[in-house]
């Protein structure tokens, strides 16, 4: 700590920082394109309007922003997205430049346990959809910047996208695991009338049935049965259900999930229960037939 008759030394005399230091990363190479090959500058008043105005570069523009209250921030970011979708160029540069510290801190959230390949990638996909956001965005709404972060993360990250539903092709399938018709006539089982349609009410019956037959399975008791019946398919009040049945709300609530995940056990896809899974799921080894087939 210097004392009151020690001079500070000038700034040309103070040394350089550490080169070994400096952000290898992909998001630190082009922060430092911008620090030191982008000569645009920004007026200090788009800031501090009752200040006099002066040109402050990328660096010097960030600290001033990092600073900044709520809405002087916003106006800020506002000028740069402004300029950025005008003339775009070395201001989408300005503008990562500025982001930069926000964007370091957010991209080890999409850069942990991966290889080095993949991290330097998410820096170039957390950087470019920053940009995407900055001329994607409603800049006239407040909080600009954490916006543009946060939908640049989103999007980044992919923890928003909807991924396809998974679909099996049956004509791959072989054919053992090909669901096979209980009267040798798909068609007329895919006819729906009197004779084959099952109501929901039959279909409880025959998994009750099930349970309470098949060696090594979970019984389903009658109140448990009655609770699924009247809950779920004819709406009744858990709570009425619970007190015609002399149980409490919590048993009735604990029997009624205990058989409601053996009814879901019993009636999901038939190769969830074997070792193999049809051939787009990459598993092998044949499966034995399925406990549940559709009537």
């Amino acid at each position: 700590m210097s004392t009151p008759h020690e001079t500070s030394p000038p700034p040309e005399t103070l040394p350089l920082p550490n080169a070994s230091r400096a952000d290898r990363t992909a998001l630190g190479e082009i922060e430092a394109h911008a620090r030191i090959r982008i000569t645009r500058s920004i007026p200090s008043d788009v800031i501090e309007p009752d200040a006099p105005p002066v040109p402050l570069p990328m660096v010097d523009f960030r600290l001033r922003v990092m600073l900044a209250a709520g809405p002087e921030r916003d106006r800020a970011w506002r000028h740069l997205g402004k300029l950025a979708r005008a003339e775009r160029g070395d201001w989408n540069l300005y503008a990562l430049g500025a982001a930069y510290p926000k964007l370091r801190a957010q991209v080890i959230g999409l850069t942990v346990y991966r290889r080095r390949e993949d991290a330097e990638q998410a820096h170039y996909d957390l950087a470019a959809e920053f940009l995407f956001a900055l001329h994607r965005l409603d800049l006239d709404a407040p909080q600009v910047f954490p916006r543009l972060v946060d939908a640049a993360y989103t999007h980044a990250s992919g923890r928003k996208k909807n991924h396809p539903p998974l679909i099996h092709d049956l004509d791959t399938l072989p054919e053992e695991h090909t669901p096979q018709s209980a009267y040798g006539n798909p068609e007329h089982d895919a006819e729906l009338n009197e004779a084959n349609q099952e109501t929901v009410y039959d279909v409880l019956k025959r998994v009750v049935a099930m349970a309470n037959t098949d060696l090594g399975r979970e019984r389903i008791t009658q109140t448990q049965a009655e609770l699924i019946r009247r809950t779920y398919l004819d709406g009744e009040k858990l709570r009425a259900v619970a007190a015609d049945l002399n149980l409490s709300e919590p048993s009735a609530s604990k029997q009624r999930r205990r058989a409601a995940a053996t009814i879901a056990r019993l009636l999901r896809p038939w190769w969830a229960d074997s070792a193999a899974a049809p051939p787009m799921q990459q598993q092998s080894a044949a499966a034995d037939p399925p406990h549940v087939q559709a009537q």
